[in-house]
C-alpha cells in the first residue's frame, strides 16, 4: 500500500506528472488517508488547480481514501501533534498494513526511519523513475527543473548529483 501525504500530490500535480507515481510503484491505485483528504479538499475548494487535477485521480479511483483502524488510530495518537494529522495518519497506515509512504518531509522522514516505517522523499522517486527506465534521465531533468519554477523546490548540489549519479 503507496499513501502519498499532500505534499508529494501537491508538487507533482503541480508538474503534471501524478501518472508517474502510479506507473513507479506499477499500481492502478494509490492511497490517502482523511486527514490528507481533508488538506486536499480545503485547497479544492480554493480552487488550487493542482487539488483540482488530485480530485480527479479520486473521481477515477487511481486515489483512494484508506480509513484507520482503531489500532491505527491508536498508534496515530502516540505520534507527536508536530506532525500534521494526515502525516500522523500515513505513519500509522503503513506501520500497521505495510507499504510506504510518500513525503517530502524532512520530519515524516525521521519518523519513518525511527518505527521502521519505509517512506520516499522526491529525491528517492526522482531517482527511481529514471533507474526504472519509466521516464529517461533527461526527462528527470525537465522534472526537476519544473519542481523547482512551478513548486519552488530547492535541491542542493548533493541532492542532484545522488539523483543523476549512474548506478552503483
Amino acid at each position: 500500500m503507496i499513501l502519498v501525504d499532500t505534499d508529494m500530490l501537491s508538487a507533482m500535480a503541480k508538474i503534471d506528472r501524478l501518472p508517474l507515481l502510479l506507473a513507479l510503484f506499477h499500481t492502478a491505485e494509490l492511497y490517502v488517508t482523511p486527514g490528507v483528504f481533508i488538506e486536499l479538499a480545503h485547497s479544492f475548494n480554493l480552487g488550487r488547480q493542482y487539488a483540482i487535477e488530485v480530485f480527479a485521480l479520486l473521481t477515477t479511483g487511481q486515489l483512494q481514501v484508506v480509513y484507520l483502524t482503531s489500532e491505527e488510530v491508536a498508534f496515530r495518537e502516540s505520534l507527536p501533534t508536530t506532525l500534521g494529522a494526515g502525516e500522523r495518519e500515513s505513519l500509522a497506515v503503513v506501520r500497521v498494513r505495510g507499504g510506504a509512504v510518500l513525503s517530502n518531509e524532512s520530519r515524516v522522514a525521521h519518523y519513518c526511519h525511527q518505527y521502521g516505517i519505509p517512506c520516499l522523499r522526491i529525491p528517492d522517486i526522482l531517482r527511481a523513475l529514471w533507474v526504472e527506465g519509466i521516464v529517461s534521465k533527461e526527462e528527470v531533468q525537465d522534472i526537476v527543473r519544473d519542481l523547482q519554477m512551478k513548486d519552488r523546490m530547492q535541491f542542493k548540489p548533493s541532492i542532484l548529483e545522488a539523483i543523476f549519479a549512474e548506478e552503483r
